[in-house]
């Protein structure tokens, strides 16, 4: 019996560096673990970029060196028949807008489609609206993508089955069979936080230390990255001893540089710029942090949630449809109304002043992370990828 081959067309992209390909790290260990658990063989068909490179993330291999085969196509090119005529069953983005004719494509070839979702139409609204100043420009861009929204519903009724990452897209898409819900992240089974770590961890939270806080993200406005400064001047104003490390790049980070210098909150809040996810800002997270700061304004299903309970850190910030999906399945944080910077800080003074609480949700976080580590998530879609070539369908 002939194995079945998987092609996968993702949003990201691949770089061209003579004869070698680049690709973003979590994509290309995402990928070589796709071709360890997949029963036949593997192709990728991307975009290449010519955007800077990262100065780490990322993975640099030739073709003949990689586990599977990567087609890239050329500069305006999208995906047609001949990328896809090998496939028995593809998986697609439906959140890039030049993908959403592939459904129709694989119902006329006999080849199966399955989606990937992320975004929900309020989150890419909720973007535009803090992205975009000019009231004419956001309407056009509203337009544009209400059009897609309508292309991506009819992709949908077209398409064999769907992946959601994240609680939004799961609860959005509800009337479309076939689902399979998982939560993005880049931690394995061997490096989420073991029970004698993370108890060494909680032990200090006994020290009465200054509270150690913490983001990890884009320094950008929907990840709420200029509102983790407002938060420290308020902490600081309810005379709470504590420490906010902030790690990431962004277009406020400048902007918070200043707010922080103007503010007198040097020593409270430590820009530690971009770090290494694996070798820095995990041992980090486990070791140095008791609770993470999530002023994130949209429901973007970010990596970041579950990558942060996989240290059993506990979360508290903004209950947005992402975060409060997560909420809803496990006791791992505290949330309040979007924009509240006032709860979120009264809730950061309450939680210092009751440490044993932290350490409860620490534990829990922890326990929901080894539920949902790396290996694990991809066995689940790869069997909802198998089951969907078998004909069987979930509810």
């Amino acid at each position: 019996m002939q194995k079945p081959a998987l092609t996968i067309i993702p949003s990201v992209p691949v770089w061209k560096k003579g004869e070698a390909l680049c690709f973003d790290r979590k994509f290309y260990d995402g990928i070589v673990l796709y071709t360890q658990l997949w029963p036949g063989p593997v192709s990728c068909v991307m975009a290449s970029s010519d955007s800077p490179l990262e100065s780490f993330g990322v993975v640099e291999a030739t073709p003949a060196s990689m586990p599977f085969n990567c087609i890239v196509l050329k500069k305006n090119e999208i995906a047609g028949k001949e990328h896809i005529r090998s496939a028995t069953i593809v998986m697609a983005s439906a959140d890039a807008f030049d993908q959403l004719h592939i459904a129709a494509l694989c119902r006329q070839m006999g080849v199966k489609c399955v989606y990937v979702i992320e975004y929900i139409p309020e989150t890419r609204y909720q973007i535009v609206a803090l992205d975009t100043h000019n009231p004419a420009v956001r309407l056009r861009q509203n337009l544009y993508l209400w059009l897609n929204e309508r292309k991506r519903v009819k992709a949908f009724e077209l398409c064999d089955g769907l992946q959601c990452n994240g609680a939004p897209a799961f609860s959005e898409y509800r009337e479309i069979p076939n689902r399979l819900l998982y939560f993005d992240t880049r931690v394995s089974k061997e490096q989420i936080i073991g029970d004698d770590e993370l108890e060494t961890r909680l032990a200090a939270l006994k020290n009465k230390q200054p509270l150690r806080l913490a983001f990890s993200g884009r320094l950008i406005a929907m990840k709420g990255a200029d509102h983790l400064v407002q938060l420290a001047v308020k902490l600081k104003k309810l005379n709470l001893r504590f420490l906010l490390s902030i790690y990431g790049t962004g277009d406020r980070e400048e902007e918070m540089k200043r707010f922080i210098e103007r503010n007198d909150l040097g020593g409270e809040v430590v820009m530690r710029g971009a770090v290494d996810f694996h070798r820095q800002l995990l041992p980090e997270l486990k070791e140095k942090v008791d609770l993470f700061v999530a002023l994130h304004r949209q429901s973007d299903p970010s990596c970041t949630y579950l990558e942060t309970l996989s240290c059993g850190v506990p979360i508290v910030g903004y209950r947005n449809r992402a975060f409060g999906g997560i909420l809803d399945l496990a006791d791992v944080g505290w949330g309040v109304k979007p924009d509240d910077l006032d709860a979120v800080a009264w809730m950061i003074l309450r939680l210092d002043l009751g440490r044993g609480e932290i350490a409860g949700k620490s534990r829990n976080a922890a326990g929901f992370g080894r539920k949902h580590d790396f290996e694990t998530t991809y066995k689940n879609r790869i069997s909802h990828l198998l089951s969907t070539i078998n004909g069987e369908r979930r509810p």
